[in-house]
């Protein structure tokens, strides 16, 4: 089965199209992170009597948005690591029908490398989360020494996502890594039908609605602290 509307594009308009579906799944498996911490926290002040704490205290714990980093990071790892070594794409290339091949033999690299490309693009995605002016909890923060702490390195891991992205390079550092390319499927089952595309759109759009929901949590403490001046 191939599409005939991605006959027309490049493989690079392909794989940023991809990109951004699979960045969707990210904040599909984010919001499931997020809703299970609150679930979990919320039975625990229910069942324990001296456990102290209320919404906000558990809606800006630093752990739910650090939870929601593991589970989508973890995501990341299995989708475009694993997923994309033993069958050959990530949910997203899957929807835009591309593959991702081993350079020598134009097959799926198997599973340890695939591991190994996912795991580069985890850290890489790690680092870069870290470039955000609000001091997000994330993995490598929180698992690593303060010493480690190295500022450039998220500016530098987000320019190592973003380049192969926005200049002529079709394969970025963890292709490299790993010995693959980013090549358009073929076959019957290059691409997604039309029935699990629907439903990866419904799941891709309950995560944008439970990341916007955390986001709007945060402006909405926040904004409890904004005083403006009187006009008049």
């Amino acid at each position: 089965m191939t599409d005939p509307t991605t006959t027309d594009r490049s493989v690079r308009e392909l794989r940023r199209e991809a990109l951004w579906q699979d960045t969707l799944l990210f904040s599909a498996a984010f919001s499931l992170g997020a809703v299970l911490y609150v679930a979990f926290e919320t039975i625990r002040l229910a069942i324990d009597d001296d456990a102290s704490g209320d919404f906000w205290s558990v809606s800006m714990s630093d752990h739910l948005v650090l939870t929601g980093l593991v589970v989508g990071e973890l995501f990341v790892l299995v989708n475009n690591g694993l997923r994309q070594g033993v069958r050959g794409h990530s949910i997203g290339k899957h929807r835009v029908g591309l593959a991702v091949v081993d350079v020598g033999t134009g097959r799926p690299a198997g599973a340890a490398r695939g591991l190994l490309r996912g795991l580069v693009t985890v850290v890489l995605l790690d680092l870069a989360l870290a470039a955000i002016p609000i001091g997000l909890p994330t993995v490598l923060r929180r698992l690593t020494p303060e010493a480690w702490h190295v500022g450039g390195a998220a500016y530098v891991a987000l320019l190592v996502l973003l380049v192969p992205l926005l200049l002529s390079s079709d394969r970025g550092l963890a292709d490299r890594i790993a010995g693959t390319e980013v090549v358009r499927g073929v076959g019957a089952q290059a691409i997604t039908t039309e029935e699990r595309s629907k439903l990866v759109g419904l799941i891709e759009a309950a995560g944008v609605i439970g990341l916007l929901t955390v986001a709007i949590v945060y402006i909405a403490f926040f904004a409890q602290l904004l005083h403006f001046p009187d006009l008049f």
